[in-house]
C-alpha cells in the first residue's frame, strides 16, 4: 500500500479491510476506495474522489482515466522474484503507471468506504487551475508517460494512448499559437517528432512542408497555413469603409491577413476612391475590378473566388469588429475540430433609428459550443456574416443555386454551410452590427420580421427537404425482429434509440441509433446497417459500465465488455428503413428491422 506525505489514512482498519478483500479474491491484483479531498486554500471545503465509480472497473476503464487515488490503493505486488518494475525516466504520473501494470495481470476491486484523505495544495502536480496549466509545467513528462504505455501495452490500447499524447500536444500547440510563441512551438515539435506531424495534421495544418529547426521558417510556414482572407463588401465605391477596415487591420495573432474589397456597382468612375482604399495598407488590401454592375450575390461569389486563404471572414459598412483578437479566438475554435466549418460570435445590435445598442437576443440564449443544423433552421441565430469565420472550402463549395436564389442572404448561406459541416458559437461580443430602419434583421421582434422569417423557413423547407427543423415534424418508429431471435449463445443486445412509437424528434436531418451489444464469448462486435442497397459498419466501442454491472454483477466479465455501446446517425428524409445485423470475428447474424416515418405535430395530436 502507498501513502504519500501530504496524505493520510483515517480508518484504522483500512489495511485489514483491503487485506481481507484480496485474500477472498485471489484473481484480484489491486483494490482501492474513495478518498476525501481537502483543499489547502479553501478550509472547510471537501469533495469525494472518485465521486462515481463502476462497481467492477476494468483495465479498459483505467486505461482511459486514473480513478485510483494513490493513498487508497492496495496491491497484490506483481514484482517479486525475477520480474522488475521498469518505470521510464521522468514520466508522470508514475502511480497510474503502476496501477495499470497490476491491472494488466488481474482484476480491480472497489471498496465503497472512505478511508483516507488526499490533501490538495498549490505545490501538487494536480493543483493547477486547468489542464493547460498542468500541461505547460509537466506536458513533456505526460506525453512520455503515454509513450511508455503505448510501448508496453500496444495492441488495442495503442490508439487510445496515442490519442492522449496528441491531445496534450494539441493543447500545448494551441497555447503557443495563441501566444505567438514560435520558439516554444518549435521546441514542442522537436521534443515529440513521433506525434508532431499527425497532431498538426489533425489541427488542420499541411505538414508535408513542415520546416525543421529554423524559427523564422516555422513562422513563415504558420502564417501561410493560417492565412485569413477578409471580404469587405459595399454597394458602391462611395461607401465609407474606414470603420470596418480599422477593426480588420487592427487584428493581432499568428496569422496572415488579406483584405478583398468588392463593390456591387461599377468602379469605372471611382479611381480616386479605389486608390485611397488601397493606400490604407497596400500590402494587404486588394480591390476587385468592377467594369460593370454585379449585384450583391455575384459580387459575393467573385470575392470568394478571389480569396487565397484557408479561412474567410466578412465585414462591411454595416458592421465593425470591436476586438483585436476576434480572428485569433475564432481560429482557435476552428482548429479544435477539423469538421467545424464556421465559428460565429455574439454581436451587439445597434438600431440606428432607436439609438439602442443591445446584445443579440437569440444569441444570448446560446452557450459557447457546437450547434446543429436544426438550431439554425429554427431562427437565423448567426445574425450577420461579419460575426463569422469560415473555412474557405465551405464557401468555395456553396452550390450555384445559392447565388441564383432571389434574395438569398446570410441565413441561407450559413444553412448550406451547416448542412455539410459543423458550426460553433463563441459567446463573446466581438462585433457591432448597425441595423438601419427598413433593413431585414434577425433580432427584430416586430410582425413584419416574424412574417419574413416564416416565409423564408417555408422556402428553405423546399430547398433542404422536410424533417430538417423548418417544420414541426416528429418521428414514428417501428422495430421488429430481423428474423430468427438472436441467440443468447451469440450475443445480448438492446436498441435504446430510436424507441418504438411516436415522439422522437428529428435532429439535423438524421436519426440517432444508440444501444449496446455484448458478445457472449468476449469477441469484438460491429453493427452493420443495411439501407437502400448500401451497407454501413459502425463500431461497438463506447464505454457502458452500467451494462456490464447489470449483466455480470460480481462475476468475471470479458475484458472488452465495458466498451459495448454504440451510437451513430443515419440521414432521414420522410422515411427510413434499416436492417441491423451484428458482426463478430467470423459470424454475421440479423438482429432488428427499424422503420422510421414522419408525421406533423397536428397529425400526431389528432
Amino acid at each position: 500500500a502507498i501513502c504519500e506525505g501530504d496524505d493520510y489514512w483515517t480508518d484504522p482498519d483500512k489495511l485489514q479491510r483491503q487485506f481481507d478483500y484480496m485474500q477472498q479474491r485471489p484473481e484480484y491484483t489491486l483494490c482501492f476506495h474513495p478518498v476525501r479531498v481537502v483543499y489547502e486554500d479553501m478550509p472547510g471545503v471537501a469533495t469525494i474522489y472518485p465521486e462515481h465509480c463502476a462497481p467492477q472497473p476494468s483495465l479498459s476503464d483505467l486505461a482511459v482515466r486514473n480513478f485510483i487515488q494513490t493513498n487508497s490503493v492496495f496491491y497484490r505486488w506483481r514484482y517479486r522474484g525475477g520480474e522488475r518494475l521498469e518505470i521510464g525516466r521522468g514520466i508522470i504520473p508514475a502511480d497510474w503507471y503502476i496501477h495499470l501494470m497490476h491491472a494488466e495481470v488481474g482484476r480491480i476491486g472497489f471498496l465503497p468506504q472512505i478511508m483516507a484523505v488526499y490533501r490538495k495544495h498549490a505545490g501538487g502536480i494536480w493543483a493547477h487551475a486547468s489542464d493547460l496549466a498542468r500541461h505547460k509545467r509537466l506536458g513533456k513528462s505526460e506525453i512520455e508517460f503515454y509513450r511508455q504505455l503505448r510501448s508496453h501495452f500496444g495492441g488495442r490500447f495503442a490508439q487510445s494512448f496515442a490519442a492522449s499524447q496528441r491531445l496534450i500536444f494539441a493543447r500545448l500547440a494551441e497555447a503557443f499559437l495563441d501566444e505567438a510563441d514560435v520558439p516554444g512551438l518549435r521546441r514542442l515539435i522537436e521534443d515529440h517528432p513521433d506525434i508532431a506531424h499527425d497532431t498538426l495534421d489533425e489541427m488542420g495544418f499541411d505538414t508535408a512542408c513542415l520546416p525543421v529547426g529554423d524559427v523564422d521558417a516555422l513562422r513563415v510556414w504558420l502564417e501561410e497555413q493560417l492565412t485569413v482572407s477578409v471580404i469587405v463588401t459595399a454597394s458602391d465605391p462611395g461607401t465609407d469603409l474606414n470603420p470596418a477596415l480599422a477593426g480588420i487591420l487592427a487584428q493581432r495573432g499568428l496569422f496572415r491577413l488579406r483584405v478583398v474589397v468588392g463593390f456591387e456597382r461599377s468602379t469605372q468612375a471611382a479611381a480616386e476612391s479605389i486608390a485611397a482604399l488601397r493606400a490604407a495598407d497596400p500590402d494587404r488590401i486588394v480591390v476587385r475590378p468592377r467594369p460593370q454592375d454585379l449585384g450583391p450575390l455575384r459580387n459575393l461569389q467573385d470575392c470568394i473566388a478571389a480569396c487565397d486563404g484557408r479561412y474567410i471572414a466578412f465585414c462591411d459598412a454595416e458592421a465593425r469588429w470591436i476586438s483585436d483578437r476576434k480572428i485569433a479566438k475564432q481560429l482557435r475554435i476552428l482548429r479544435s475540430d477539423p469538421k467545424l466549418a464556421l465559428c460565429f460570435n455574439w454581436v451587439l445590435v445597434h438600431r440606428t433609428a432607436e439609438g439602442s445598442l443591445l446584445p443579440h437576443e437569440a444569441q444570448g440564449r446560446l452557450a459557447t459550443g457546437n450547434l446543429r443544423f436544426s438550431d439554425l433552421a429554427t431562427e437565423p441565430v448567426t445574425a450577420h456574416r461579419s460575426c463569422g469565420l469560415y473555412r474557405a472550402d465551405a464557401l468555395r463549395t456553396l452550390p450555384q443555386a445559392f447565388f441564383e436564389e432571389p434574395g438569398a442572404g446570410d441565413w441561407l448561406m450559413d444553412l448550406y454551410v451547416a448542412d455539410r459541416s459543423r458550426i460553433a458559437f463563441l459567446r463573446e461580443i466581438l462585433t457591432v452590427w448597425d441595423l438601419r430602419a427598413g433593413r431585414p434583421g434577425s433580432n427584430s421582434p416586430d410582425p413584419i420580421q416574424t412574417a419574413r422569417v416564416e416565409s423564408q423557413r417555408r422556402r428553405f423547407s423546399a430547398l433542404f427537404g422536410r424533417g430538417r427543423g423548418f417544420e414541426p415534424y416528429a418521428l414514428v418508429c417501428t422495430v421488429t425482429g430481423g428474423g430468427a431471435a438472436l441467440s443468447p449463445d451469440f450475443a445480448r443486445a438492446h436498441l435504446e434509440a430510436p424507441a418504438p412509437g411516436a415522439g422522437t424528434e428529428i435532429q439535423d436531418g438524421h436519426v440517432v441509433f444508440a444501444g449496446w451489444v455484448v458478445p457472449t464469448y468476449g469477441s469484438r462486435a460491429t453493427l452493420v446497417a443495411e439501407l437502400e442497397g448500401e451497407t454501413h459498419r459502425f463500431p461497438v466501442d463506447q464505454p457502458r459500465s452500467d451494462v456490464v454491472a447489470a449483466l455480470f454483477g460480481d462475476a468475471p466479465a470479458p475484458l472488452d465488455a465495458a466498451r459495448c455501446g454504440f451510437r451513430f446517425t443515419l440521414p432521414f428524409d420522410q422515411h427510413l428503413a434499416v436492417h441491423l445485423l451484428i458482426e463478430t470475428e467470423d459470424t454475421v447474424l440479423p438482429w432488428l428491422s427499424v422503420s422510421v416515418t414522419s408525421r406533423s405535430e397536428s397529425e400526431a395530436s389528432g
